[in-house]
This record gives structure tokens, sequence and C-alpha cells, in this order.
């Protein structure tokens, strides 16, 4: 786990001058963004000890999820700033309703889940707060917030998936292609984009706004780590007192 950081970017930089915004996102999001990115659910869906109840629950939730995810794409295609930033936007989105979509399905076959399960499936309390969170950030922020989000989302899915990649497969197709689905190129490319994106942007925002970016990273990144729990022990997982309402 990394050092937390409480520091503003300014200060950051003063202690690492060649530091990235995102870098700085990832610092001052621990514990939870470590949490996320090392869970024992990403590590189970590497070496095959995922027992099929909790992957099962998770890509039931996941599902509920992709329409959402959908939507947040759509706003920041709205609100990209560039033609260049509004394609690579609208290519992910075809590539999520399109190639992903299939995964589910043939994954819930496999899994003995059937359509009358995951079609009419409502949204547990920690995916509808992390689609909550995604929506209002892309939907009513400016441009930089739902990038934010997205970047966390991505960035996490990108990091524990390029770890587990490096071991064998699992026997599983359903671990295995979700592993080779956020290790592949076209996605670590995408990846990177948004970190280009969230570095070129968002140093020159005002103080605050940087510090509201730096919140949103810091709660997506909890509710990342408690979407996984959720689905890996079967019982909601709370949020952090930091981000319970009052």
């Amino acid at each position: 786990m990394s050092t937390p950081f409480d520091g503003s970017f300014q200060d950051f930089l003063a202690t690492t001058p060649d530091a990235r915004f995102t870098a700085w996102l990832a610092a001052r999001a621990e514990p939870y963004w470590s949490e996320a990115t090392n869970h024992v659910f990403t590590r189970a869906i590497g070496d095959g000890s995922m027992p099929e109840a909790a992957y099962a629950r998770y890509l039931i939730e996941d599902y509920t999820f992709i329409t959402d995810l959908a939507s947040t794409l759509g706003y920041l295609v709205a609100k990209a700033p560039s033609m260049q930033s509004k394609s690579r936007l609208s290519a992910f989105l075809a590539l999520l309703t399109s190639e992903e979509n299939d995964y589910f399905f043939r994954s819930f076959k496999a899994l003995g889940v059937a359509p009358e399960i995951y079609e009419t499936a409502a949204q547990g309390p920690v995916t509808r707060a992390f689609a909550d969170l995604l929506l209002t950030a892309s939907g009513k922020g400016i441009y930089a917030e739902g990038l934010t989000c997205l970047l966390c989302a991505e960035w996490c899915y990108l990091t524990w998936g390029r770890r587990e990649a490096q071991k064998p497969r699992p026997g599983a197709f359903y671990l295995a292609e979700w592993i080779d689905l956020h290790a592949v190129q076209g996605f670590e490319d995408f990846v990177s984009w948004i970190q280009e994106e969230m570095n070129r942007i968002a140093p020159v925002l005002p103080n605050e706004t940087q510090e509201k970016l730096a919140q949103l990273f810091r709660h997506m990144s909890a509710l990342e780590a408690a979407f996984f729990e959720s689905a890996f022990r079967g019982t909601a997982a709370p949020l952090p007192n930091e981000f319970q309402r009052p």
C-alpha cells in the first residue's frame, strides 16, 4: 500500500517535481486505491479460486451497471472539449455495448443464471452509490469531474488486470476472458488516453476544483473496494464514515 498524501497538487509537486496529476489523485485516494486494486476478489479471478456464487453476484451487479456507465460516457462525449476526445470516448462506448455485453450473456449461461434473474435484478446499495456518483459527476459536473470518475473505474481494472494477466489463465472461460478484456492493449491504450487527458486539463484548474477531483477519485476508490467486498462476501460492505451521508 502506498503512503497516503493529504496535501494539494502543488504540495505534491514540491516533493516530486515531475509528478503527474493522476499520480496525485491515486496518492490522495489511499488507502482505498490500494484496497480496490489489490482486493482478494481480483486475485481470486486470476488464480481461479473464485467461488461461482461470488462471481455470479458480481456479474449480476456489474450487468445492472452497464446502462449507467454507457450514460456516463454519453455525458462525457457531449462535454469533451475536442473532436479527438469525443472520438476516443465514443469508441469505448461502442465497445462497451457490443463485445462486453456478449461476454455477460455467455457467462451467465455458464454460471446457471437465468435471464429473468439478471434482466430484472435491482442494483444493490454499493452499485447504486457507485452509479449515482458517476452519473452526477458526469451529468451535472464539469468534464474533468466525470473524467475523474471514469479514470478511477477503468484504471483500477487495468491495474489488477495487467497483474493477473502475468499468471497462467484460470480454467473457467469467464474468468480468463475477464482478465483478457482488462489487460488487452486496446484497453490499456484507452486508460492511458484518459490519464493523458486528465494530466493535460487538470493541472491548470483552480485549486478548489482540483481538490474536488481528488475527493471524487477517493470516493470512487472506496466504492470500488466495497463493490468487490460485497460480491465476494455476499453481504453489503459499509462505506467508511467519511463517505456516509449525514
